[in-house]
């Protein structure tokens, strides 16, 4: 090869040398940049970190051991809503569950906290009332229960953040009964009313009681539910403290 054609290669393989090089660094860049966006919720121990919508700190009780979290979309699919938004996500969010577990990995009891929001694509707001909500750290919240069949459900809605829930344990290899009891406290997240905050505190309805979902609705006095709801209100109490907002 003549001394000309070398000086040509030579210049070739600078170029793409070069050429390469910057992609390489255009990449590492960006990649980067990805993965120092701060994460907007995490736990460090047994405490959950919000920082924004709400901006919370929750202790959960030591007793749970944090299983991960996932994202979920509730998707508009009933006749109430308008045809234009109907099958799309009508509102998004995401759950991180907490556990208590035997030693073969079935579970006891759940903590989950779910923060949720309308999505822009829309104008609901959650429209709850407050007037006889409790207050939790800051502000209130709206406290329930609820006994219920969990897999039954899971299997009508199995896109419910219930039947993602369950989902999400079994696949880790986690245990759950089928009838669970709830007790569940809803708070606003932004002062739009566009988003919200819900802790769950879920135990299994027979480990605990001893009693299946259809004894507990149609055979126990009225005197012995009540105490059951209660005592489960009490332990839900129990299983998480607001130490920030």
């Amino acid at each position: 090869m003549s001394k000309l054609g070398i000086a040509l290669l030579s210049l070739i393989v600078a170029f793409y040398s070069c050429k390469i090089k910057a992609e390489h660094e255009k990449n590492n860049a960006a990649q980067d940049s990805f993965t120092k966006i701060p994460e907007q919720r995490h736990v460090e121990g047994n405490r959950l970190i919000s920082k924004e919508y709400p901006n919370i700190e929750i202790e959960i009780n030591d007793e749970f051991t944090y299983i991960g979290k996932f994202d979920f979309e509730i998707i508009a699919s009933s006749d109430e809503y308008p045809e234009d938004i109907r099958g799309k996500a009508l509102a998004a969010g995401e759950r991180l569950v907490f556990a208590v577990t035997d030693e073969h990995q079935n579970v006891e009891k759940l903590f989950i906290a779910q923060f949720e929001g309308f999505l822009d694509n829309n104008d609901y707001i959650y429209n709850y009332n407050f007037d006889n909500a409790a207050f939790i750290g800051n502000n209130k919240y709206r406290q329930n229960t609820w006994f219920y069949n969990s897999k039954k459900l899971a299997q009508e809605s199995p896109r419910n953040e219930g039947a993602l829930t369950r989902a999400f344990l079994e696949k880790k290899g986690y245990v759950l009964e089928d009838e669970f009891m709830m007790s569940r406290y809803v708070g606003l997240a932004s002062e739009d009313r566009k988003k919200e905050v819900i802790f769950f505190y879920l135990e299994m309805l027979k480990g605990v009681t001893g009693y299946n979902l259809n004894e507990y609705q149609n055979t126990l006095s009225k005197e012995k539910t009540t105490e059951i709801e209660r005592a489960l209100v009490e332990r839900s109490k129990q299983s998480f403290s607001i130490v920030k907002g």
